[in-house]
């Protein structure tokens, strides 16, 4: 199995690539199921709105599973700027500044979990010569008072780095991933060293990778592996925090925390590490034993692959392939492919797309048999989507940018709950989250003055 196999094979989950000229708060970005299934959190662009009584704002929304009721909103964009600030951004996908929620993630489950913000990499450009390593993976919001803090990594040893930005390469904290259980992550710190020099310039640059293990309920660092490899591409852990996957500049491993053992995969000689565009991340099995690929089920202990049993014709792997999720009972996968569509600027100033919408589709993994769900039939929904998987493997929920929030029974593909245009532009321009029917009837009553 080679690194360009690797990435073909989908072994990495792909983040869904997005971006737009402007945001609504309908958008949805991510998409996850609490711990315990009951709930779903969504996270999109930050709210804007200042009125009290619009008690469903926010770019962070929390909804019943069972029945798609909105329960709670929370996230400003004020929060996005006390938390990050202008100067702090993502460095794989080369975007400085983050401007929206798309890097939630819960643990825990509502009311008494806590809503994580992990960007997969970070960096601070200090200005246009020099990159300062940040000291903190993200932040964390507590639903009982909604206060965002950051995620310090004040307890780190951190290396000091000598390369120039200019060059492409310098230090920055990436990839960072959460267990799917969303009880530990892994973070990869990486010090940029230039290791040869023709004259005065620098002609051969080499990364330092340390890995840090994080007990996200306590925001603890529980172990540290120096000099993991010479930059990381992919990184996975697993549910206990006990076992790391990564692919690097040297090697394709496995790593035991206990005891240090490494299952190594393959090695790449002579190789050299560019930061890409963006991190991936590798899918465990439950358990912790498997590593979880579309084309195969890889034994970590015996280091043997069980090839997965594809249909011919149509239920083929697709090429195109914007996001991965894989049911936690191993039965099936539910894959995002996008689909091209025509982007136009409408009267509003927002950017419209018409064409097709992405496609979901479930492939099990015994039989290679493959279920289309139905996103939608509008010309102007459905795309850029995002997917996720209940804990019990019975239910897949779907989020698309513009507001489209669907819920399907895993077995049969049928729907059993939607949302459609969730948000709304008030006439001051400011974006409010639009009630479920029964609510704004509620809230215009409420609202009227009795003669």
């Amino acid at each position: 199995m080679t690194l360009s196999t690797l990435f073909k094979t989908s072994l990495l989950s792909f983040a869904l690539l997005s971006g737009t000229a402007a945001a609504d708060e309908a958008d949805i970005y991510s998409i996850h199921f609490s711990e315990d299934g009951k709930h779903l959190i969504t996270g999109g662009a930050g709210g804007f709105t200042l009125a009290e009584k619009v008690k469903h704002s926010g770019g962070i929304k929390i909804w019943n599973s069972e029945t798609g009721k909105l329960v709670a909103a929370m996230g400003q964009r004020d929060d996005l700027d006390n938390i990050f600030g202008a100067q702090y951004g993502r460095v794989g996908n080369r975007r400085w500044g983050i401007s929206n929620f798309k890097d939630v993630v819960l643990t825990g489950s509502y009311p008494d979990g806590k809503v994580l913000l992990l960007p997969s990499s970070l960096g601070r450009m200090v200005d246009n010569d020099h990159v300062q390593l940040p000291d903190f993976i993200g932040a964390y919001m507590d639903f009982s008072d909604k206060h965002a803090a950051r995620i310090e990594l004040s307890q780190l040893t951190k290396n000091k780095g000598d390369c120039d930005p200019k060059t492409g390469f310098y230090d920055y904290v990436g990839p960072i991933v959460p267990s799917n259980n969303r009880k530990f992550a892994a973070i990869v710190v990486n010090t940029c060293k230039v290791t040869a020099m023709k004259g005065d310039q620098p002609v051969n640059f080499e990364y330092r990778s340390d890995l840090h293990i994080m007990d996200l309920e306590k925001f603890r660092i529980v172990r540290s592996i120096p000099r993991l490899d010479a930059g990381v591409y992919a990184l996975g852990i697993t549910d206990d925090g006990k076992r790391v996957g990564f692919v690097g500049r040297d090697q394709f491993a496995v790593l035991d925390l206990d005891t240090d053992q490494r299952h190594v995969v393959e090695t790449y000689q002579d190789s050299q590490f560019m930061i890409p565009r963006q991190f991936s991340t590798l899918q465990f099995s439950k358990d912790g034993s498997k590593l979880i690929s579309l084309r195969n089920i890889y034994d970590i202990e015996t280091g043997t692959e069980q090839p997965l049993k594809w249909a011919e014709g149509g239920a083929k792997k697709p090429h195109r392939i914007s996001s991965v999720k894989v049911a936690p009972d191993l039965s099936y996968f539910a894959i995002v492919m996008p689909k091209r569509s025509l982007v136009m600027f409408g009267d509003d100033g927002l950017p419209h797309s018409y064409g097709k919408a992405d496609k979901v589709i479930l492939l099990d993994t015994k039989s290679g048999e493959r279920t289309e769900l139905e996103i939608t039939k509008s010309m102007t929904e459905g795309k850029r989507c995002v997917t996720d998987i209940s804990p019990d493997s019975k239910r897949v929920a779907v989020g698309c940018k513009g507001g489209l929030l669907r819920v399907y029974n895993a077995s049969t593909g049928k729907l059993l709950w939607d949302k459609h245009n969730i948000g709304k532009a008030e006439d001051n321009g400011l974006m409010n989250v639009r009630y479920d029917a029964t609510d704004e009837v509620l809230a215009l009553l409420a609202d009227a003055t009795v003669y």
